[in-house]
């Protein structure tokens, strides 16, 4: 018992002395605040950070959510003016401009031009949409963009081809009505700036002026276009027919509705297909398609959707290396197969394609498949790159106001969308001032 107790205190008095000798190094701590709740957040985004913490002994990350985006963007310019950043921060896309402008962040080009990182693999539209003037400021990480979902079984019983799903916004109001009785809608919705955003891309519009902001900075909203007045005319059409279910601004009533097999047809996240594949289970067949497009107008493409991650610049050059090395692990073959698997979102390097357990999903569930090839068969315009303004959010929830007083008929859609393009032009001008552009 006295030997097993020298020997314990022979070997604390040797780690004490690798420690204080720089023999044994402690992890460097690296703070990444996401912005991803619920299962994706919890389990398979935890899940993924614990493997890397397991992965190495030089790093440790740690995930802390900080509530839905909006509310991330918000924290991180707080700790921006007190000067207490995390290291990592997770920023939807439509923050791209704003997070360039604060000036708090590294740009990642540096490091990808001294060979840290090749992007040749990374998908091309991705790439297109966070790379401004040449330098690519984030990582992308959690990368959707909207398709079609709809109920199989309401096709059938509407004598509808399952396997035909609408391609035109006047096909796609047919299906809609034809679908709607006994309590049921053919299409339901939410007031969301982001559908609206996709729309108008697959139309190869553009929402601002300047290239979309991107050949210089915007100064002008031109969404009030007659791509824009399409779109809301549309959606008022069919309210006005009663096949449209209107949930206000309520995403989650409207998951809801499409999972109890109560809608036929929705617009939705990619991010959120296997969550809405595991809801639905055995009440029905559901499919996905891509968006519709105008009769008569060749099709665009989309914008991609969800959030890229930034590396901020105020830390020790130690701790900035660590978060890149993790930002490097984000983007192997095996990490985006992991994050396509287990939740929808895209693989953003094409060599994830090529593992077993991709393959295995695309086998047995063809339809993760839909908003890869959407992406791959949208093509690259200022349009589908996406608009890129400091106001983006403001701008987003002027949309929904426009949507909400075309379905209330308060407002026709050409009125609805001229007040929202006057209200968003006014906060772009104003944000250019204090910006010095």
């Amino acid at each position: 018992m006295k030997r097993r107790h020298v020997m314990s205190l022979l070997l604390a008095v040797v780690m004490v002395f690798c420690a204080t000798s720089g023999l044994i190094h402690a992890k460097v701590h690296v703070q990444f605040w996401h912005a991803l709740g619920g299962h994706i957040g919890s389990h398979v985004l935890q899940g993924f950070v614990d493997e890397f913490n397991a992965s190495q002994d030089r790093v440790h990350v740690e995930a802390i959510y900080q509530g839905n985006y909006d509310d991330t963007l918000n924290k991180y310019r707080l700790a921006v003016q007190a000067g207490e950043t995390p290291h990592l921060v997770h920023v939807y896309e439509i923050g791209t401009r704003l997070m360039i402008d604060l000036g708090s962040t590294v740009s990642l080009q540096p490091f990808i031009d001294r060979g840290d990182l090749g992007l040749e693999h990374i998908v091309e539209n991705v790439l297109a949409y966070y790379t401004i003037d040449g330098q690519l400021y984030s990582m992308p990480f959690n990368t959707s963009n909207a398709i079609l979902y709809y109920n199989k079984d309401m096709f059938r019983a509407a004598g509808l081809d399952p396997d035909k799903p609408p391609k035109t916004f006047e096909e796609f109001r047919e299906y809609a009505k034809r679908m709607t009785g006994d309590g049921k809608h053919g299409f339901g919705n939410y007031a969301y700036g982001w559908y609206f955003e996709q729309l108008m891309a697959v139309q190869n519009a553009e929402y601002v002026n300047n290239g979309n902001g991107r050949l210089a900075p915007a100064t002008e909203a031109v969404f009030n276009s007659e791509a824009g007045v399409r779109i809301l005319q549309w959606l008022a059409d069919m309210k006005n027919d009663g096949s449209y279910l209107d949930c206000g601004r309520d995403g989650s009533a409207l998951r809801s509705a499409f999972v109890a097999g109560n809608v036929g047809m929705r617009i939705g996240s990619t991010g959120g297909f296997a969550s809405t594949l595991a809801d639905i289970g055995d009440r029905f067949e559901m499919g996905a398609a891509f968006l519709p497009v105008p009769e008569g107008l060749e099709r665009g493409g989309v914008v991609i959707g969800g959030g890229s991650i930034w590396m901020s610049k105020d830390h020790p050059e130690e701790e900035i290396e660590a978060a890149w090395e993790f930002l490097r692990h984000l983007t192997t073959p095996e990490s985006t197969a992991y994050w396509h698997v287990n939740t929808g979102y895209f693989p953003i390097d094409r060599r994830a394609m090529e593992l077993d357990n991709v393959k295995q999903l695309h086998t047995d569930t063809p339809h993760f498949r839909t908003a890869i090839d959407q992406l791959e068969a949208s093509r690259i315009s200022p349009a589908t790159q996406g608009a890129v303004i400091g106001v983006f959010p403001e701008a987003r929830k002027a949309i929904e106001v426009a949507i909400e007083q075309v379905l209330l008929g308060l407002a026709t859609p050409q009125e609805a969308l001229d007040e929202a393009a006057e209200e968003v032009t006014a906060a772009v001008r104003r944000y250019n001032i204090q910006r010095g552009f």
